[in-house]
């Protein structure tokens, strides 16, 4: 009897030891998996990105507003910076801050993947739009709107024809709206309001397509959708 009660007290032991032997497999298997892989892995920003978002923050001069851009950090954990999976800077939003100086630099062009560009309502920002912006062609939506900006529209800014949004209202611009403006044949929307524009309004594109107020008050816009020019 006794011996038999041995040999039970034995497989029983033999049970539980290879239950939390599982059990402990089983945790381990878990544990690794959990572990995020380097495919998984958050990319760290593109290096030439960060280098033109550096000189983006420099023509700004410095401002506090852009204080999370240290360059001993990874960029794509910097404020109101944007990436997509493999590091690259998709979208730059600097906005409402009444202590920002300075000017867009032109390396704002360096940024090829960006989509969506929000740099605005912030109204000691001065200089002029880049020509360099036209370079990003993968730009679905670009407000410049409520800055201190100041000379003509870009050219070439037909180039962007994938925008959907299109507003560099209420700041100081002048000269004419470029002819190549009518190949920006996707917008939603677009304001050239509040500025000093003037000149024929180019026909053709979306450009009569939205009414007279994306025109209101500029220095002598005419022609269709508003009056004739003389």
């Amino acid at each position: 009897m006794r011996s038999c009660t041995t040999q039970i007290n034995k497989k029983m032991a033999i049970s539980t030891s290879t239950f939390f032997r599982t059990i402990l497999s089983l945790s381990l298997f878990l544990f690794v998996f959990s572990l995020p892989s380097p495919s998984l892995a958050a990319a760290k920003c593109n290096a030439n990105d960060k280098a033109a978002l550096l000189q983006i923050k420099a023509a700004m001069n410095n401002a506090y507003y852009l204080a999370s851009w240290d360059p001993n950090t990874d960029c794509c954990s910097w404020y109101d910076v944007t990436c997509d999976s493999s590091g690259r800077v998709t979208r730059l939003e600097i906005f409402d801050d009444t202590d920002v100086t300075g000017s867009i630099s032109p390396a704002i062009g360096n940024l090829p993947y960006l989509n969506f560009i929000d740099i605005n309502a912030l109204p000691k920002l001065s200089g002029s739009i880049p020509s360099s912006i036209t370079k990003l062609t993968r730009l679905t939506f670009l407000r410049l709107k409520g800055n201190n900006l100041s000379g003509p529209i870009p050219t070439a800014i037909g180039n962007l024809n994938k925008l959907t949004f299109l507003d560099v209202s209420s700041n100081s611009l002048s000269g004419s709206i470029p002819a190549s403006a009518t190949k920006l044949t996707n917008l939603d929307a677009f304001h050239f309001e509040n500025n000093n524009l003037c000149g024929a309004i180019p026909q053709g594109g979306k450009l009569q397509s939205f009414g007279t107020s994306p025109y209101d008050n500029n220095k002598c816009l005419c022609g269709a959708p508003l009056t004739p020019c003389k």
